[in-house]
């Protein structure tokens, strides 16, 4: 598209009108958003004519590449013929029969996966998977068996109840009251283990979380177990081996069902056609989305077993329905460019060849980028993979102003020709198409590699400047921070705010401090017990708080990982760093 054809007022007509979903409001004020026009394979063109490598495959969809004339064509026959009907109330068409089919015949057969319900993506699929967990158990009787337990960094999507399930806090923040019956454990997040723990001599503490949680809750009030193959939007972070063979252990000890989440992993990203087949763990039930039609068409689908099936439908009261479903549950044009991918995602080989070139492209990536003291770790399976951006490679200590190194990273990157994905956990994501070759790939590190050269440079000194306290201001318990605060407060700093912040820090040591600002002025008290008129609460346990105060853990860092949590305004959180306070 030449400059003169360019429609200068898209961005405008965008702003005024288009809310972009995990996107910051005043971010897309201050910056338009990034127009893209066409995409032909693993490119993408923007509106100004430049053509990019499509890094991420859109949101991890595009396995096949854009433009693949099978799928458009199979649409248009489908469209043709039948462009929309209803599987509600017992009907049914052609296609949504023959993707049901499709799906539980890639499964091994021993696993039982033979039921499939049909929605729009992954997050309606998650919602499908949960309701049918738990009416499996009420009908039998067990309708306390409600419980579904995920994992801290886990993502499940953002509706009310898988909103609930995802355990990354941003993305709850301010949406409550959340869905009651869920609970979370420690991820199996081995570069900054929650646990202060090192693999293999923690002997897998994260999965023993769960059998923990399930002895103190009492496993006949747990449900499901819900997991991602790999850790998807929450960092990229596949298990450690033996992970999901004990995750597993603990279900079937139990009883409990065990829910794979496979909406990134699905269709050949991890290297496999499907995760469990990567990690080797059979699921109760599955959820499915974006590879299933490489984001031609909107679906989602849920899979479940056999054992749950028959129970469901032997034991609800005669003639109750399945009470659930959506407009478009196996809509026909869906299902026939779902058909029609899988198809390529086969014949193609994409699962190998995911398997091949992305292990070449985390070599090179390990190889470009082992002298930068920038790079934490290096981490991924397939073609999901990330770089993990640290202030201080020997301590792990995280940047000082949380998500900037990495949004900084995918802007140069784009400005040189790639798109890749700014993350939580202060780092860069690829995901490619899965029809990638080793020559696009080296591309996609060249381009990274500059990218983060430049931003390294200029955030980097100050960085290295920006070490922990000297031992004339680091403190050695909670009550000796709190003592000094006063003393350290910059009244200039505080012009305007109005804040009441209380710190409920639990183990040795601590106990609940309230601090107020307000007309420039800060003071200190001691409640014997949580108020519940403030603006904000931070917990921590007190050596948290304590590390987090002298500069050997960085607030994001806790936050990430759950040792700091903050209940209320996310937004009111951040005055606190203004001030000096956290």
């Amino acid at each position: 598209m030449t400059e003169q054809h360019r429609p200068v007022d898209l961005a405008e007509r965008d702003r005024a009108h288009l809310i972009h979903p995990v996107t910051s409001p005043r971010e897309m004020a201050d910056q338009p958003s990034r127009l893209i026009v066409e995409g032909d394979g693993v490119w993408i063109t923007d509106d100004r004519g430049r053509r990019l490598i499509d890094g991420f495959a859109g949101l991890w969809c595009v396995s096949v590449g854009h433009g693949r004339t099978e799928i458009i064509d199979a649409v248009r026959e489908q469209m043709e013929t039948l462009e929309y009907f209803t599987t509600f109330h017992g009907n049914s068409h052609p296609k949504a029969i023959e993707l049901a089919e499709k799906l539980s015949s890639m499964f091994p057969s021993d696993y039982g996966l033979n039921h499939v319900m049909f929605s729009s993506g992954g997050s309606e699929a998650n919602e499908t998977n949960i309701k049918l967990v738990r009416l499996y158990w009420a009908v039998q009787g067990q309708d306390r068996r409600s419980v579904i337990v995920a994992r801290h960094n886990s993502y499940h999507g953002l509706t009310i109840a898988t909103m609930t399930a995802t355990g990354i806090m941003p993305m709850r923040w301010n949406f409550g009251p959340e869905a009651p019956g869920f609970a979370h454990v420690a991820a199996p997040y081995c570069y900054k283990c929650e646990l202060d723990l090192e693999y293999p001599d923690c002997k897998l503490a994260c999965a023993d979380e769960f059998a923990r949680l399930v002895e103190r809750e009492g496993a006949d009030t747990i449900a499901a177990f819900i997991a991602e193959p790999v850790m998807g939007a929450g960092g990229i972070i596949p298990p450690p081996a033996g992970y999901f063979e004990r995750i597993r252990e603990i279900c079937d000890e139990h009883g409990i069902l065990l829910i794979l989440d496979e909406v990134v992993t699905g269709f050949g990203r991890s290297g496999s056609m499907f995760g469990m087949e990567t990690y080797g763990v059979r699921p109760d039930v599955v959820t499915l989305a974006k590879g299933i039609t490489s984001g031609y068409l909107p679906l989602g689908a849920s899979v479940i077993s056999d054992h749950i099936w028959e129970t469901i439908s032997t034991r609800l009261t005669d003639g109750m329905p399945v009470s659930h479903g959506f407009t478009y549950s196996g809509h026909p044009t869906c299902c026939a460019a779902a058909l029609a991918n899988i198809d390529i995602v086969e014949s193609e080989g994409l699962a190998e060849n995911a398997a091949v070139v992305g292990a070449y492209m985390q070599q090179k990536l390990h190889d470009r980028l082992a002298d930068f003291d920038c790079v934490g770790d290096i981490r991924g399976v397939g073609l999901m993979m990330g770089v993990e951006f640290v202030a201080d490679r020997t301590t792990k200590r995280g940047l000082s102003r949380p998500h900037q190194f990495c949004t900084r990273v995918e802007h140069e990157a784009w400005e040189r020709g790639l798109y890749c994905r700014a993350m939580g956990l202060e780092m860069i994501g690829l995901a490619p198409p899965l029809v990638i070759d080793t020559a696009i790939a080296d591309q996609i590190v060249d381009i990274l590699v500059a990218s983060i050269e430049v931003v390294a440079a200029e955030f980097m000194p100050a960085e290295r400047a920006h070490k922990a306290k000297p031992a004339s201001e680091r403190v050695v318990s909670v009550s000796e921070l709190f003592d000094r605060m006063p003393s350290r407060f910059n009244p200039g700093r505080a012009d305007g705010i109005d804040i009441v912040v209380q710190f409920a820090l639990t183990g040795e040591g601590g106990g609940t401090w309230v601090v107020t600002v307000q007309d420039g002025k800060l003071e200190v008290a001691t409640p014997s017990r949580e108020l519940a008129d403030v603006t904000l609460t931070i917990r921590a346990t007190a050596a948290d708080y304590v590390r987090i105060a002298n500069g050997d853990l960085s607030g994001a860092d806790a936050f990430a990982t759950q040792r700091l949590a903050i209940d209320g305004d996310l937004g009111k959180a951040a005055v606190l760093g203004k001030l000096g306070l956290m």
